[in-house]
């Protein structure tokens, strides 16, 4: 069994796998680890923290806002400024989230964290990787006071 907000990381990760303008990345779930230096272009779908709000009715639907943190990664060529490959991969996750929500599991909307939605980070070990990391707060329902749809 998994809980709603594990099901929902992992349908915008595969939400974004299809994306074709994200066709040549790498994507990580709740991964901690460093990427690779083989790769390119990756991205890292990750359960950031969830706030609730029950309902006030027996057996009402609670009400979620679950923090989802998305990690763009680029690796830039020598003449490129660097981040320049990051920010492309951070262009496509905004533009297909922005696409709606769509993606069932009780969601109702996905939309940029307020007051902290970006912040950048460049290697200093590796010149050419850049990362983008972006917040988002899902909206969504579960069934009483359950962590199920």
């Amino acid at each position: 069994m998994t809980t709603q907000h594990l099901a929902i990381v992992q349908a915008i990760a595969h939400r974004l796998e299809q994306d074709p303008a994200l066709a040549d990345a790498k994507f990580y779930l709740n991964r901690r680890r460093p990427i690779p230096a083989t790769v390119a272009r990756a991205v890292v779908v990750r359960l950031g923290r969830s706030l609730s709000q029950e309902v006030k009715q027996l057996g009402g639907r609670t009400t979620w806002q679950t923090l989802i943190e998305i990690e763009s990664y680029g690796r830039d060529g020598v003449d490129d400024v660097p981040g320049t490959v990051a920010d492309q991969v951070l262009e496509a996750v905004f533009d297909n989230l922005d696409a709606g929500a769509g993606l069932g599991y009780g969601v109702m909307d996905i939309e940029p964290f307020a007051g902290d939605t970006l912040a950048w980070d460049f290697e200093e070990l590796d010149n050419s990787m850049a990362c983008v990391s972006a917040r988002f707060v899902v909206k969504h329902q579960t069934n009483g006071r359950t962590l199920k749809l």
